[in-house]
């Protein structure tokens, strides 16, 4: 088999270019497929609402049930779209705390989970703002679904010799073992209402910075999410 590289650049055979499309193809079928599924449930409730409104159009809990669905359903394509842009970055040198604070305005945290800040204001981190926000929310509601009788949620952002670490940190229940292989695996959730994004989304925003994601986590005593950046190179 003849192979030859330019610079980065791999040429493929056509041998290996037939196994890349048939992975291709094997996984849009499964995201095709999870999407489908995802999206059923709000649309036939949408479809049964619009029945009974033509029997009764004055039913305002029918209208409700439309509202709802369809809020279930954009929420259901946002994450998708959230998951597959990930890798589309526009970086620019900012303070990590002040993206840990969009990342939190941008959250709905119920009255019982206090919030704690633990930054150090004089780090920067060179990502892109929002996505890196989003990647720090998406995490930000595993944790509030985690204490769903209240608790402590943590952001702390720290230095380390090579990197900037932004943490997320909830007293909740921990992590279910059997779901701690798949957490990072798109559309496998172990959550009833959880279509499986959020964490893959966070992930993946992150490495698409160069970063990595990893967490730590105990049952009964709660997860630490911690992201990790490079630090911006220093010109002398």
């Amino acid at each position: 088999m003849e192979m030859s590289e330019l610079g980065d650049e791999k040429e493929f055979s056509s041998e290996e270019m037939q196994e890349i499309e048939r992975q291709v193809i094997k996984k849009m079928s499964h995201i095709s497929s999870e999407l489908a599924h995802d999206l059923r449930s709000p649309l036939q409730t949408i479809q049964n609402a619009v029945y009974l409104l033509q029997k009764s159009p004055d039913n305002e809990m029918l209208y409700d049930m439309v509202r709802q669905s369809l809020k279930q359903a954009t929420g259901i394509l946002d994450s998708f779209r959230d998951y597959y842009t990930g890798h589309v970055i526009n970086p620019l040198e900012t303070k990590a705390a002040k993206i840990a604070d969009l990342a939190l305005s941008n959250s709905e945290i119920p009255n019982n989970i206090s919030v704690v800040r633990d930054y150090d204001e004089s780090l920067y981190v060179h990502v892109d703002p929002a996505k890196t926000a989003l990647a720090i929310q998406k995490l930000v509601i595993n944790a509030v679904e985690a204490m769903e009788d209240g608790g402590e949620l943590r952001i702390s952002i720290f230095d380390s010799p090579d990197s900037v670490e932004i943490r997320i940190e909830d007293s909740g229940t921990g992590i279910p073992p059997e779901a701690e292989e798949f957490l990072f695996e798109p559309f496998v959730s172990s959550k009833k209402q959880g279509n499986g994004l959020g964490v893959p989304t966070a992930k993946r925003i992150v490495e698409s910075h160069g970063g990595s994601l990893s967490f730590i986590t105990k049952k009964g005593e709660g997860t630490k999410f911690t992201l990790s950046f490079p630090k911006p190179s220093v010109d002398t």
